[in-house]
């Protein structure tokens, strides 16, 4: 009985709150692979859902708090890895392994695949510093002239993305939530009534904690609506100044910061929200052209999103009218959204239940073995 083909992942990541990783490692092992993962410490436990896949961490240290001597350590550990692994096939889970892989992994022959989770060239991080975006940009193009194969999240980024580099095969994977019973969806929570003084209306916000979240706006549209509550679940370089920003605009009672949580707990925590809070300011390519996973997680959940107005969520709107999008810039227009999304809350609802059926990660992932071993 010949063995189970090896595929090689690597990952500077947080293993604890990256869902994409793990689904895409149990996507794998379900298609008949074994799926070994190499990564930076975590600053988390693993958390249950990563007992029975092979994990190995390669540095002390999470990039989150040092990246560069993380990033060099990271590459310099997994050189004798990459120089000795059986895997035929090794898969870079966004920028910072890519060029690596590749380079190696044309002196061994191997299937290097690219998954690009967002326009890494044109997210803020890389944006804002020239020395960054040169080293980034010199990266990944170098990365993308070695590779014949990249995987990514939305029909926008993979236009963008094979304009750029046309002898590359893309494969869309939105990064979606696997498929939740319907059972699990908060189908039966009591609407939430507007101006009620007796009943509180949860939102809810999960993700990176970074800039143009649209949350400091989200505060102000809080302070004319006591009934508002918003629980915070994430952690980034932007902690500290929305923690204040909620303050200064006098909803700090009503914002509570619960911190970052294993993506396994997740479905529980969104399906007791009435709404939730994706308002990404369009101020960058990524942004604007990228479906984040937390839409997704919001609807599987059964859950009406208020999203920020951009070509991306214009399009998923076009398929199930699962929520309203506005103007994140400005928070009289949230406001409105919010008493949009409250006074037809019903019908946003019922859509949310038509796309639970679609907008899954099997859905996406049923050809993922052919594409990889093809």
């Amino acid at each position: 009985m010949s063995p189970t083909p090896e595929i090689l992942l690597a990952i500077l990541t947080d293993l604890g709150t990256d869902h994409r990783c793990y689904k895409l490692a149990k996507s794998l092992k379900q298609l008949g692979l074994k799926p070994v993962i190499y990564c930076d410490k975590p600053a988390h436990a693993l958390g249950e859902a990563w007992e029975g896949y092979e994990v190995r961490v390669l540095t002390r240290q999470s990039h989150q708090r040092k990246f560069l001597p993380v990033f060099l350590s990271f590459l310099l550990r997994l050189t004798p890895v990459l120089w000795r692994t059986p895997a035929r096939v090794w898969i870079s889970l966004d920028a910072p392994p890519l060029f690596w892989l590749a380079f190696w992994g044309k002196w061994r022959r191997r299937t290097v695949i690219y998954d690009s989770h967002e326009l890494f060239l044109e997210t803020p991080l890389v944006l804002n510093r020239s020395s960054r975006r040169v080293f980034w940009w010199l990266w990944e193009l170098g990365g993308f002239a070695l590779i014949s194969k990249a995987i990514t999240v939305s029909p926008a980024i993979v236009k963008r993305l094979k304009e750029r580099h046309p002898h590359v095969d893309f494969y869309l994977l939105p990064n979606m939530p696997f498929l939740m019973p319907p059972s699990s969806l908060s189908l039966n929570r009591p609407p939430p009534v507007p101006g009620s003084q007796n009943q509180d209306i949860r939102l809810i916000f999960q993700g990176g904690l970074r800039q143009a979240s649209g949350l400091p706006e989200l505060f102000t549209a809080m302070i004319s609506e006591p009934a508002f509550h918003l629980d915070v679940y994430g952690a980034g370089t932007q902690e500290a100044y929305l923690r204040q920003a909620a303050r200064a605009a006098g909803v700090g009672e009503r914002v509570a910061f619960q911190g970052a949580v294993p993506f396994e707990k997740l479905p529980d925590l969104i399906a007791q929200a009435h709404v939730g809070i994706h308002l990404m300011q369009p101020v960058c390519g990524s942004f604007a052209l990228t479906w984040a996973n937390k839409i997704f997680d919001y609807v599987q959940a059964g859950v009406p999103v208020l999203l920020s107005d951009n070509p991306a969520h214009q399009e998923l709107l076009r398929d199930f009218r699962i929520g309203v999008a506005v103007d994140s810039f400005s928070p009289e227009a949230i406001e409105k959204g919010l008493e949009a999304l409250l006074s037809d809350w019903a019908g946003f609802k019922e859509e949310c239940r038509k796309a639970h059926e679609r907008w899954h990660w099997e859905a996406y992932a049923e050809g993922l073995r052919g594409f990889v071993e093809s």
